[in-house]
């Protein structure tokens, strides 16, 4: 639009510039006539050339009329074009602002079902908080419920534990009892078990010879003081060697090592001074034997006996004699 006036101004100027123009070169033209009228008198020479020039000059004046003509209908075509461009720009402008009316409206429409909407979800999130509130309320009073009921149970299972440690200890009483009769009484079928298979091992692989003497559970005095009495589980006296055997119904290591005292001690020879020149080969037995405990034995040079699949079985015979060659 602006650029249109500005087209329309600049044609308008131009037409002013050659109107300018042609009165400037009209008026030069009438001197130039009266000059020529002038100089007429004085020769038909310069009428001739007068009347060639203003020939000329009508000629020029012609084509600057048509020039003039051509410019002042172009600039009418423009100020037609810019006047219809402004008539279009103004309805432009009615209808942008129908439009922005349109939008308002519409707008204000939005803004009032915003607030509605507003205005449903405060009073949806009032009713969440009451109702949120209730429900608190609710597991408050269950909570309180759940604790007087833990409170209950807590006592319940106290009085309950109470009772049971109670009767436990009744129970532990009468199991101690028990096991100290069992226990008494497992020490003997346990040795029962053992005695047989010593007296064939002794023979068989231990090579202690045949049997001259076979005692179980003998209590014996030592010869050098006659108020101290050690009981020996089996002894084995063979033609070539005694086999010395220990036995445990639930071996310990205190057990295992109270036993290699006694050897490394040689109290033996004090209980039984008569075999004081015989070799010992001594035995620790038992129905089962840990591992740990069997390495022990081994590295102290005593055989380990214990049940195998059908008899009593050695758990280290080549350990042992190993370690007995190499010292």
């Amino acid at each position: 639009m602006a650029t249109l006036a500005q087209r329309t101004e600049a044609v308008e100027e131009r037409v002013a510039d050659l109107e300018t123009i042609l009165a400037r070169f009209m008026a030069h033209t009438e001197e130039s006539i009266a000059r020529t009228n002038e100089s007429a008198a004085r020769t038909d020479e310069s009428i001739a050339r007068t009347n060639e020039s203003v020939a000329r000059t009508d000629e020029s004046i012609a084509r600057l009329e048509r020039i003039v003509e051509h410019y002042v209908q172009e600039g009418a075509r423009e100020r037609e074009e810019a006047a219809r461009e402004r008539t279009i720009a103004a309805q432009d402008r009615e209808e942008a602002a129908r439009e922005r009316e349109r939008e308002r409206a519409i707008a204000a429409q939005d803004r009032e079902e915003a607030a509605h909407e507003r205005e449903r979800e405060r009073t949806i999130a009032a009713q969440d908080r009451e109702e949120a509130a209730r429900e608190r309320e609710r597991e408050r009073a269950i909570a309180a419920q759940d604790r007087e009921e833990a409170a209950r149970e807590r006592e319940r299972e106290r009085t309950i534990a109470t009772q049971d440690r109670e009767e436990a200890a009744r129970e532990r009483r009468e199991m101690n009892k028990r096991w100290g009769e069992l226990a008494n009484k497992m020490g003997t079928v346990v040795e029962d078990i053992v005695a047989p298979s010593v007296r064939r091992l002794a023979r068989e692989v231990f090579g202690c010879g045949d049997l001259v003497r076979f005692t179980t559970r003998q209590a014996v005095t030592r010869s050098d003081d006659r108020s101290r009495t050690r009981e020996f589980d089996a002894l084995y006296v063979g033609t070539r060697a005694v086999l010395l055997n220990e036995t445990k119904s639930s071996p310990r290591p205190q057990d295992a090592r109270a036993f290699v005292e006694f050897l490394r001690s040689g109290e033996f020879r004090l209980y039984y001074p008569e075999y004081e020149t015989v070799p010992i080969v001594p035995a620790f037995s038992s129905l089962s034997i840990p591992e740990d405990l069997v390495t022990y034995l081994t590295r102290h040079g005593i055989y380990a006996l214990a049940m195998g699949e059908e008899a009593m079985q050695v758990l280290n015979l080549q350990a042992v004699r190993s370690r007995t060659a190499a010292t």
